[in-house]
């Protein structure tokens, strides 16, 4: 009869088929193998005609039809996708597009004969808010007919919306630039020796931009773009390319002016070709296409349809600060070569002094010319600097600094829970200190920096900057993920008995549940014959004698009894409970690749979290973190359950605190993180008041004792260590052994009266020998017929703090037998079995 998988080959069989699923279910829009090279090649040829268009035409030949236009005014178009006038796109508003650039430009810089000096080179990441304005006409998809656009491409979703399309007043855009030093520049660039950078009138740039609308739906999409920079002016017009809008070859007629258009022209007349011979030479083995706006995915063969844009920056001038130039007594010349210095400090660090990092500062105009709508950053003059400051970042060598800087730092914050790791397994290398420690708050522990490996291991297969610093937490987080597993596995070794012995109650517990239930009531008995009242015996019974105790090493009665009532275990049936309670055991090598499986999903679902909307992301990343920052709450349980004051050392219990804080930190109250998330002191206060919270009442555990203040039926129960001891209650075998004796017993005679205040009449002190330091032991022994003064307050449980009775009714200093329970749970005396701490 074939036998049922065991769980582990469930998970497997279960990640195996979701891993399939998802393959199946990923959309393939690539070219076929014999449609491929046709499609290619018809793109191909449409690129090759607008390349030319773009290099025949001049300035002007661009006048399309503008709002509140006089109609005897003569307008002009090309024979380019998305510019020909039949294509019905909102030109109408290129006029307000070019107004608001040049308004962007002057606000920023002023005129440009006095204008103030910016950044050569652009590479950087900003980030602000934009606000949302209709154009002076309304598009929707079903305005244009993509067929007769391009009647060369299957197009998909015809009949619904666009992508990309921004219906939302606000949200905030991400504006990553790309400029490298080798970049085609215009005059062509042989030798940066020969050419100065003060002659470079354009160069090409790039763009990789985040909108996020999280006004109304809460979308958010990336999209690439390419354009050109003119340095001097501190100026850059990016476009979007596509099947239905031809936008990179047709940007220089959508500049503000003929000098820009004469450089842009000239720059993507050379560039544009040259990636055009090097495509036609290698079309059947490069089918992308390198002026897509979806970024990191093949070209696309059945494209569906998306909003284009046009986005005009304007770089703001630099701090006086930085720049240590005055611009009114030095030459444009001067001040762009001591530009050119900062920005070669910043790439090749010299260590010369600068008071301050540079802060990277542009103003951006989005204008959508089929979708018709504008996103424009909040900043001066329009709104107050508290509302918003335009796009505000920081170069691109700077932000791969705090990268770095924050990885290295993260990389020491493990390093030093690894030495606590370490110390905590030398204070707990015994069975009895073991079975204190809650497994599930070293699971906790262990499954995120079992993330933080995975997402280190993953981002240093594609880090080029900082590839060392990423290879650093891997290797750290390694070591304390390796670590943390054996100090697991040493735990689980200790307490799977314990677990075993638990499951096995739950299904005894069940069966008799379940047989109780089945089994009809007995009938009622008949009423019974009245009872004729006799007279009661006299009791002539003698007092009950203490009893004698006796170690279960010698206890031969008990193991007769333990002999007779011991039965064979019933045989296995189907459906019994049984094969429920049966092989209940689980594996540590099933447990830790749960565990493995966990993590990734939780990673993969931290990445999707990336692309919500900002309120559902935030409560998502706010939830993560509450858990994880729960790690001492097993713990807290764990010693309320075995009734165990303290199981970890404090140095640990602060340090790990301190340090799982201290990478959550950065990103909650520092507004220049790298992640650029919004600070939240009150989500981040909140959360560090949820980890001292959890300290504190460990501290308490600790001093009052774990079920101080519970319930006693809320957990099971448990052997008190520290009892209230009283005289009146020896018969029961309530006292010690060694304070019950004879009245004239040399014992008693070592007993002290207490002071003549009121509370300490109540109680005699038991001065007895300690059995492990041979030192002298005070014991409060409450007298007969009196009440503890101190019971259930906190006095009381300091008052008994200083002893500890075992079942075997022996005594000792509470310091010395806890020291001696770490290496044997026996009695010192006796060698009795005890109840763990």
């Amino acid at each position: 009869m074939p036998q049922m998988p065991q769980a582990q080959d469930n998970a497997r069989v279960f990640f195996l088929i979701f891993l399939l699923f998802w393959l199946a279910s990923s959309p393939d829009t690539g070219p076929g193998l014999l449609a491929g090279p046709n499609q290619i090649r018809n793109r191909l040829a449409q690129h090759r005609a607008a390349h030319a268009v773009l290099n025949s035409t001049a300035w002007g030949d661009f006048v399309p039809r503008l709002a509140d236009e006089p109609p005897e005014t003569e307008h002009a178009y090309l024979n380019l996708t998305g510019f020909r006038e039949e294509d019905k796109f909102a030109w109408e508003d290129l006029g307000r597009f070019k107004t608001r650039c040049e308004e962007w430009s002057r606000n920023a810089i002023g005129d440009p004969e006095t204008q103030q000096p910016v950044w050569q080179n652009a590479t950087g990441v900003v980030r602000g808010q934009w606000e949302r304005s209709n154009a002076s006409v309304t598009r929707t998809h079903s305005s244009y007919n993509l067929t007769q656009i391009n009647p060369e491409v299957a197009w998909g979703s015809l009949n619904s919306d666009w992508s990309r399309n921004i219906t939302g007043h606000e949200g905030t855009m991400l504006v990553i630039i790309t400029e490298p030093e080798e970049a085609a520049t215009e005059p062509e660039q042989q030798d940066s020796r020969v050419l100065q950078p003060s002659e470079i009138r354009a160069r090409h740039v790039s763009t990789a931009i985040t909108i996020e609308d999280t006004d109304a739906a809460g979308n958010k999409f990336e999209m690439g773009m390419h354009g050109v920079h003119w340095p001097k002016q501190g100026a850059m017009l990016f476009t979007t390319t596509s099947d239905k809008y031809a936008g990179i070859f047709g940007l220089p007629h959508l500049t503000t002016n003929p000098g820009f258009f004469e450089s842009s022209q000239a720059l993507l007349n050379r560039t544009l070709g040259e990636v055009l011979d090097r495509r036609e030479k290698r079309a059947f083995a490069d089918q992308s296409d390198p002026w897509a706006s979806t970024l990191a995915a093949p070209a696309d063969m059945n494209p569906a349809p998306h909003c284009e844009y046009l986005l005009y920056i304007q770089i703001h001038p630099l701090d006086q600060d930085i720049l240590q130039v005055q611009p009114s007594l030095t030459g444009p010349e001067n001040v762009i070569k001591a530009i050119h210095d900062v920005e070669d400090e910043l790439r090749f660090p010299q260590g010369r002094p600068y008071k301050s990092t540079p802060r990277l500062q542009m103003s951006a105009v989005l204008y959508s010319p089929d979708c018709a709508f504008f996103l424009e950053s909040k900043g001066p003059p329009a709104h107050a600097p508290i509302d918003g400051e335009h796009l505000l970042g920081v170069k691109h060598e700077v932000f791969l600094h705090n990268v770095s800087t924050w990885m290295l730092g993260l990389a020491l914050v493990i390093f030093g829970q690894l030495q606590l790791l370490k110390w905590q397994m030398r204070e707990t290398s015994t069975p009895s200190t073991l079975g204190r420690v809650s497994f599930y708050t070293g699971s906790m522990m262990l499954l995120v920096d079992g993330i933080v490996f995975f997402g280190s291991a993953v981002w240093s297969l594609s880090a080029s900057n900082t590839l060392l610093p990423s290879l650093i937490v891997t290797c750290v987080s390694f070591l304390c993920m390796n670590v943390s597993i054996l100090f697991l596995s040493e735990i689980y070794k200790v307490q799977e008995p314990e677990w075993r012995r638990q499951e096995r109650e739950r299904g005894r517990n069940a069966t008799a549940a379940t047989t109780n239930a089945q089994e009809p009531s007995p009938p009622a008995p008949p009423n019974p014959p009245p009872v004729i009242p006799t007279e009661a015996p006299t009791n002539r019974t003698r007092p009950a004698s203490p009893p004698i105790i006796i170690p279960s090493d010698q206890d031969i009665d008990a193991e007769i009894a333990e002999m007779n009532n011991a039965t064979l275990p019933a045989p296995v049936t189907a459906g019994g409970a049984a094969a429920n309670t049966q092989n209940t055991a689980v594996s540590v090598s099933t447990i830790f690749g749960r565990f493995v499986l966990i993590g990734i999903c939780i990673f993969f679902l931290s990445l999707a979290a990336l692309t919500w909307r900002p309120s559902i992301r935030a409560g998502y990343f706010n939830l993560m973190a509450f858990m994880y920052l729960s790690m001492w709450t097993p713990q807290i349980f764990r010693n309320v359950y075995r009734n165990c004051r303290r199981a970890l050392s404090w140095q640990f219990v602060v340090g790990q605190s301190v340090l799982r804080l201290l990478p959550i930190s950065y990103f909650y109250i520092f507004p220049g993180n790298f992640a650029f998330a919004e600070p939240d002191w009150k989500s981040f206060a909140v959360l560090a008041g949820w980890v001292w919270l959890q300290v504190w009442i460990l501290v308490g555990q600790s001093v009052l004792g774990p079920r101080f203040g519970l319930p006693k039926g809320w957990m099971p129960e448990a052997w008190e260590y520290h009892p209230v001891l009283r005289e009146d209650n020896i018969e029961g075998g309530g006292l010690p052994i060694g304070l019950v004796s004879a009245p004239n017993s040399p014992t008693l005679e070592r007993v002290k009266s207490g002071d003549d205040s009121r509370d300490k009449k109540r109680t005699n002190i038991h001065i007895i020998d300690c059995a492990i330091c041979r030192e002298d032991l005070e014991v409060p022994v409450v007298k007969a017929g009196e009440e503890d003064p101190t019971a259930g307050g906190v006095a009381g449980v300091f008052a008994r703090r200083t002893y500890m009775v075992t079942p075997c009714r022996h005594i000792f200093h509470s310091a010395c037998l806890e020291g001696w329970m770490r290496f044997r749970l026996q009695c010192p005396i006796c060698r009795e079995e005890l109840p763990p701490l």
